[in-house]
């Protein structure tokens, strides 16, 4: 049995063509879906020391922009989760005046009212919190807080 260099060679290069191209192809994929935050986030490709007014100011309307979508997403949550669900078919068995013969829930109103208060509660407390913090980051970069605006007729 003779000692084949070549076909150790061609196999090693294989080996190491393989290997460098699975790393190129992962390099590629993270470069494209850093790309793809970059276009959202545009002050992320600033390079110097301190941000520019136009990139404070789109970061701060980016993030607000995102508390309101979170926020959204939660109340739709609890509002989903307070939804009351019929228990089931109406019956004559049932006298007309119960809370089963209405189509009300299986949950005493108590309990059901005490998770929509918690609720209220705590999507209050996220947007004190969230509009403290957009407060910290203009009074940080000395952007003026602007006018609330009027509610239409």
């Amino acid at each position: 049995m003779a000692f084949d260099v070549n076909r150790w060679m061609k196999y090693a290069r294989a080996r190491l063509n393989t290997a460098v191209s699975q790393g190129n192809r992962s390099l590629d994929r993270l470069e494209a879906e850093r790309d793809a935050e970059l276009a959202d986030k545009p002050w992320l490709r600033s390079d110097g020391a301190a941000p520019t007014l136009d990139e404070a100011r789109d970061r701060i309307e980016w993030e607000a922009e995102r508390q309101r979508k979170a926020q959204a997403e939660h109340a739709a949550a609890a509002a989903a989760a307070a939804v009351p669900t019929n228990t089931g078919p109406v019956t004559a068995s049932m006298p007309p005046g119960s809370d089963h013969a209405k189509g009300s829930p299986s949950v005493p109103h108590s309990e059901a009212s005490a998770e929509q208060t918690g609720a209220r509660l705590e999507l209050e407390a996220q947007q004190r919190a969230s509009a403290d913090r957009l407060d910290q980051i203009r009074a940080e970069l000395g952007v003026a807080k602007p006018p609330p605006s009027e509610p239409g007729p």
